[in-house]
């Protein structure tokens, strides 16, 4: 089994990378209060830092080795990085994480869990962003 830093390393491989780049990834045994129940990431600001979340079933298949698991940490980093760069939409961030899944060869029922999650989650940010449009006016 796979250690939590030797799954970083195998994602970022998957990515062509040898290391996180400017942001530093760390890992966590659980998400923050308050989180999803099926977060497998997260992005803290001052200074940004990349937190994958080691607990989930995802990142527990990757320790074991499964391709696909991995390549599902290696689009989650994408997906966080992509936060960094642009800000909170996750429409956008979806996009690079399904872009980068099809580049790494994911299978197809991944990448529909992932769209499946990129729709609910814009779906919960449009309505988020609209209560809050209504309760300025």
């Amino acid at each position: 089994m796979l250690s939590a830093a030797a799954v970083v390393v195998c994602a970022l491989g998957l990515l062509g990378r040898s290391g996180p780049g400017t942001v530093p990834i760390k890992t966590v045994d659980e998400a923050p209060p308050g989180a999803s129940r099926f977060v497998q990431g997260f992005l803290t600001r001052e200074p940004d830092t990349i937190y994958l979340v080691t607990s989930t079933n995802h990142f527990r298949d990757a320790q074991r080795g499964d391709p696909d698991a991995l390549r599902q940490i290696a689009s989650t980093i994408v997906h966080e990085e992509w936060h960094v760069l642009h800000g909170p939409d996750e429409k956008g961030a979806y996009e690079a994480q399904l872009t980068a899944l099809n580049y790494l060869g994911a299978s197809s029922n991944l990448i529909g869990v992932v769209r499946k999650s990129m729709l609910v989650v814009v779906d919960a940010q449009k309505r988020a962003r609209g209560v809050l449009t209504l309760a300025r006016k």
